[in-house]
């Protein structure tokens, strides 16, 4: 039995960690006597999304180890030494790390315990690292070396041979691009606030500036002015930018704010539309799961979130461009978009090219070739 270490931020709603929960229900299914997977938070997040996602991988068998219950900041200086008691006590045979905080542990990890023999697995979610921290990230850098790398899509592995390259440390010789897969979704029932008798546009996800939300809040007020009781907005979700969602839902009445919801996939169906105005992204799964969902996505153009959607989408626009914006807008109010031909192109493209299937079969055969010494320098895709 094969056991392995899931590194994430926290149990909380977030493409990385979707990932990472996705490889640790589904490679297990898949291979039952092979991999045991444990899923590691640096974090504890206290929210009903984490709770009721840890109670669904208890009963998936799937446990959970909280590594700090404390402040965040601090966390990260306790977070390495309890990683170590957890890899000393679980014995695990690799750490496959999702995204930069869990990278700077592991990395704080390595450099206090250089002798100790441990696969390492990362997965690079972003297309943008570390770029606040630069000196951070030199540091965390030099703690890796040839260690199995997988961007989740071209321009993520793009950005970190960049990284690589700009720190002067070698690009490892094991890498490869492995897309983010998702299955079809069910129909579940929803919490969510539905106007049947207007559109409906839904933005799921972190309120951060990577995604968006502070441009989507401002743009709002003036969608309202432009196009009154035409639309409602739903945000879906927590950060940051929480508190501003929060005085929109006040001062307007096409607003609402609900908290992360699980599975949010076999719910998507009720709405018309999912806007996503990201600055950039690895590979971003709501875009996929949406399209799954037969729901279109309005989409800035972003690194990372291009690649998830059919190449010349009639709705992406230009974040820092609103008349862009205002014009899908109109037309969408106007009818004047083939909504039907739009839905089934964009099922027909994350078919072709983001099976859940097809991912889990390439971690699956990484694994075993990770703990068989066997070469890494191969085309998973295939």
């Amino acid at each position: 039995m094969i056991k392995i270490f899931q590194l994430v931020t926290s149990v909380n709603l977030g493409g990385a960690e979707n990932i990472a929960f996705s490889l640790s229900e589904n490679c297990s299914k898949a291979n039952p006597n092979d991999f045991e997977f444990i899923v590691v938070e640096l974090y504890h997040t206290k929210s009903k999304y984490a709770f009721e996602k840890k109670q669904e991988l208890f009963s998936k068998k799937i446990r959970v180890i909280t590594l700090f219950k404390g402040p965040k900041r601090l966390g990260l200086l306790f977070a390495p030494f309890k990683l170590g008691y957890h890899i000393v006590k679980e014995k695990p045979k690799a750490v496959h790390s999702h995204t930069d905080l869990p990278d700077f542990v592991l990395s704080m990890f390595l450099k206090l315990n250089f002798f100790f023999k441990l696969k390492i697995i990362r997965t690079i979610h972003n297309t943008e690292l570390w770029t606040e921290y630069p000196k951070v990230a030199k540091f965390v850098e030099s703690s890796f070396t040839n260690d199995t790398v997988i961007g989740v899509s071209e321009a993520a592995l793009v950005a970190y041979q960049e990284l690589r390259k700009k720190n002067n440390l070698t690009v490892s010789e094991y890498t490869s691009v492995i897309y983010n897969g998702c299955s079809c979704p069910s129909k579940k029932e929803t919490p969510f606030l539905i106007n049947k008798q207007k559109i409906n546009i839904a933005f799921c996800g972190r309120f951060e500036t990577q995604k968006g939300i502070d441009i989507l809040l401002e743009r709002i007020l003036e969608i309202n002015n432009l196009f009154e009781d035409q639309f409602v907005f739903h945000l879906i979700g927590n950060g940051t930018y929480r508190e501003e969602a929060q005085k929109l839902t006040v001062t307007t009445t096409n607003v609402f704010l609900y908290d992360a919801v699980s599975n949010i996939s076999d719910k998507l169906y009720v709405f018309d539309f999912i806007i996503m105005p990201s600055r950039f992204e690895g590979l971003v799964l709501m875009s996929i799961e949406a399209s799954f969902a037969r729901v279109p996505v309005i989409a800035a153009f972003a690194p990372g979130l291009d690649e998830t959607l059919p190449v010349n989408w009639q709705l992406q626009f230009h974040l820092e461009n609103k008349e862009e914006l205002f014009i899908l807008l109109k037309k969408i109010v106007n009818k004047e978009f083939e909504l039907e031909e739009l839905k089934e192109e964009a099922y027909s493209y994350v078919s072709k090219k983001f099976s859940l299937n097809t991912m889990i079969d390439s971690y699956s055969r990484l694994y075993d070739l990770s703990f068989e010494n066997k070469s890494l320098k191969l085309d998973l895709k295939k």
